[in-house]
């Protein structure tokens, strides 16, 4: 794997007045409409977002960057060429890995013209700092989940996985997450961020302010003066649960205003990935 140094402090320039952060998109062919429409949404934002965050979960799995060593049409190779256009446009683009796509590396960030962000990061904008995560490491109420992420983090195990041939990667990628869908399915009520989790981090990060995604449940939680974001997730594929959103910041003088977009309306029109 080639590495690429991250990002654990993301000083936001002065020209910025439009920051763009996303989560969960899960694009890949599995999700063609989706895919389809984040496309869309990439060409939107040239001129109109002065940085995009994707804050984790950007494919629905990345099983190593030689992904990009397949056909051009392929949905990585669509992803990643809309992402360096828009780079191209001076937007500065910045990219979380979440527990999807904790494979993205060097070659990615080098294609899409982007910096890979460390998990916490720190944004610091118009003198505030937020702390930016997936937001999968505040489930620590999960043991399973928070065995299996230690394992999968650890450079031995990277290195080894991505030493497979790529059909034998998707094969065990395809079963992880059915066997992730299942064991979710069991659960009364599915696992959520701990949110005396997340205010330690905030103190740690010396922050009075976070955003993060992974657990589809777009809200804003407030505890002791400290606010805890939540970014939704993105699906165009399924009828019955269609979603779409961003959130936008808007830097002032010494202030930061918050906006969410819903963005389901203005992208149903698009057309399916070919």
């Amino acid at each position: 794997m080639k590495s690429e140094p991250l990002t654990q402090r993301l000083q936001a320039q002065p020209h910025w007045r439009r920051i763009a952060l996303a989560s969960d998109l899960h694009l890949g062919e599995q999700a063609p409409r989706t895919t389809a429409a984040f496309l869309r949404w990439l060409r939107s934002l040239g001129g109109r977002a002065d940085a995009l965050l994707l804050l984790g979960d950007v494919f629905d799995a990345w099983i190593g960057d030689d992904l990009l060593h397949q056909p051009d049409a392929s949905p990585e190779h669509q992803v990643c060429e809309a992402l360096a256009e828009l780079a191209a446009r001076d937007c500065r683009i910045a990219v979380q890995r979440g527990n999807r796509d904790f494979l993205l590396s060097g070659e990615f960030a080098s294609r899409c013209s982007a910096c890979l962000l460390d998990d916490p990061c720190v944004l610091e904008v118009a003198g505030q700092r937020i702390v930016l995560s997936h937001g999968d490491a505040l489930c620590v109420d999960d043991a399973a989940y928070m065995q299996w992420r230690r394992v999968c983090r650890e450079p031995a195990w990277q290195q080894a996985f991505v030493a497979q041939p790529l059909a034998l990667r998707r094969e065990q990628a395809l079963a992880a997450r059915e066997q992730s869908r299942a064991a979710q399915a069991a659960l009364a009520q599915p696992g959520d961020a701990n949110q005396q989790e997340a205010m330690r981090v905030l103190r740690e990060q010396a922050a009075p302010w976070m955003i993060h995604g992974h657990t589809h449940r777009p809200r804003e939680h407030w505890q002791g003066g400290r606010l805890r974001q939540v970014l939704g997730d993105w699906d165009l594929d399924h009828p019955e649960r269609q979603r779409a959103q961003a959130l936008w910041l808007l830097p002032g003088d010494g202030w930061v205003a918050v906006e969410r977009e819903d963005l389901l309306a203005q992208l149903q029109a698009a057309p399916a990935a070919t």
